[in-house]
């Protein structure tokens, strides 16, 4: 039950359905480039093994570039790194115990035994452990050991993954795009619950608040891919030279996550209170109902900024976000005590969590939280923060 007359919410809602189909094209063209990288790295590192140092029989080299390079979110040069040590320690415990003790079940129980003891004292992390695992396995059952020589493969495996990573920071994809994705997905949904919950409230139906909950508790996904998207991809700008310019982007993504993660978990408290106070048949003003419209219309504005752009944004964002900023300012101004008169605790609340939002929405758009709270109408005497309200 979406209410469609506000234009911020008509934005929020094609956003959202934008964001699928786009996915499926932005995953098509990272899977390119991600071919390409691993095109590159593959053939680099077999011809680096093979023309520089000598070795006749460098499969390892490329097995590890690709490794390497298979990783998604996150932080994604350090996983690539465990990765790689892991198939090093692997290869290193295979070829020194097959050739010793030589193939079979026995073997192999014992080589995974020592490859994990291994990889747990090289490095903390489970991966290099288990990859260093699943490698020994391969030298045991399948590669005949020491034909190359055991430190030979450690070696190709060390080159293949330095290679990979140095093709990663030399052809990367845009860092922040998928980021901005996850930052509209969020910010758009938080825009579209609380559209349903003001229609629900005006209509006295506490079932379509109680669906706007569901949906508005469904995006924990979502939060979990903002922040593992955010962080790889802050990590990729770090390391990049193409994207070194970019830095200051990447900072004030950074910045921004928690505060697009509290839109969304106030705008569920504001949902769970909203629904409580129609359920108790409490006569709501009219004007509580406007002001949770007018943020849900600048929320879907924000969202659908974040819809579009890579790594370095838009410039439609220099010339919105300001426009937001002066209506979460004059929507700030009008929060005040007075709209919940009358609602009890569940009134008051969700008059709260409004004013929370219109703080983290304007954090969003840049502002720190203390010019944010300066934005809203006082509601005690003495505030912590002294007003700067439009009136």
């Amino acid at each position: 039950m979406v209410s469609m007359q506000r234009p911020g919410v008509r934005a929020a809602a094609a956003s959202l359905r934008r964001i699928a189909p786009i996915r499926g094209l932005v995953r098509v063209r990272e899977t390119l480039v991600f071919a390409l990288q691993c095109a590159i790295a593959a053939g680099l590192a077999f011809w680096v093994a093979v023309n520089i140092f000598g070795h006749t029989q460098a499969f390892f080299a490329p097995i590890a570039a690709v490794l390497s390079l298979g990783v998604n979110g996150g932080k994604r040069a350090r996983r690539s790194f465990e990765l790689v040590l892991g198939a090093t320690v692997g290869v290193a415990i295979g070829d020194s115990l097959i050739s010793v003790i030589g193939g079979g079940y026995w073997q192999v129980s014992l080589v995974v035994f020592a490859a994990i003891l291994a990889g747990t004292f090289v490095d903390r992390a489970g991966m290099v452990a288990i990859q260093a695992a699943s490698t020994s396995v391969l030298i045991a059952t399948i590669l005949p050991p020491g034909s190359s020589g055991a430190f030979n493969r450690a070696i190709d495996a060390l080159i293949g993954g330095v290679i990979g990573l140095i093709v990663l920071a030399v052809v990367p994809n845009s860092p922040l795009r998928a980021a901005r994705r996850e930052i509209s997905a969020l910010i758009s949904k938080a825009s579209l619950v609380l559209d349903d919950v003001a229609t629900g409230m005006e209509q006295g139906d506490g079932r379509a608040i109680a669906i706007a909950l569901q949906e508005a508790r469904g995006t924990q996904t979502s939060v979990n891919a903002m922040l593992d998207q955010a962080q790889g991809g802050s990590e990729m700008v770090s390391i990049s030279p193409m994207y070194w310019t970019a830095r200051r982007h990447s900072k004030s993504m950074t910045r921004i996550l928690v505060p697009v993660d509290n839109v969304m978990r106030n705008a569920r408290v504001l949902a769970r209170r909203a629904e409580i106070l129609v359920e108790d048949e409490v006569a709501v003003r009219p004007e509580l109902i406007v002001l949770i419209r007018d943020i849900s219309n600048e929320l879907g504005h924000l969202g659908a900024l974040y819809a579009i752009g890579g790594t370095r944004g838009t410039r439609a964002e220099a010339v919105e976000i300001p426009e937001i900023v002066r209506n979460f300012q004059r929507i700030g101004a009008n929060a005040s005590l007075a709209l919940a008169d009358g609602t009890g605790l569940s009134g008051t609340v969700v008059l709260a969590q409004c004013r929370s939002i219109i703080v983290d929405a304007l954090q969003v758009c840049g502002y720190s939280r203390a010019s944010a709270m300066a934005c809203l109408v006082p509601t005690v005497d003495r505030p912590w923060i002294p007003p700067e309200v439009m009136g």
